[in-house]
């Protein structure tokens, strides 16, 4: 009984982490265009440097400039890529 309480608790804790960082908005620094896409290279509020790749087989491709800020729905966080590679889901322009 009180593992199944554990692990509601902890799904429940992840999920609330996961929905935290989809809220998270990067500015855009730079832009590489791809085959089917565009990698975006970002900035967060704290100068950490990010990228994501946003394409139309994808589903997350907008039309984006250096300078604009984006918000990203995360699906996944590379940690171990130079910079940061963000898996995103959607992006959307709130400039």
């Amino acid at each position: 009984m009180y593992k199944k309480i554990l692990a509601m608790v902890l799904l429940i804790s992840v999920s609330c982490n996961t929905a935290k960082e989809t809220k998270d908005v990067y500015s855009i620094t730079g832009i590489q265009q791809e085959k089917d896409g565009k990698t975006l290279f970002l900035k967060d509020s704290n100068g950490t440097e990010y990228s994501t790749v946003i394409s139309i087989p994808n589903g997350n491709y907008v039309e984006v400039e250096v300078g604009d800020r984006v918000r990203l729905e995360i699906n996944e966080i590379l940690l171990d890529m130079e910079p940061i590679l963000i898996i995103s889901k959607s992006v959307e322009v709130l400039d």
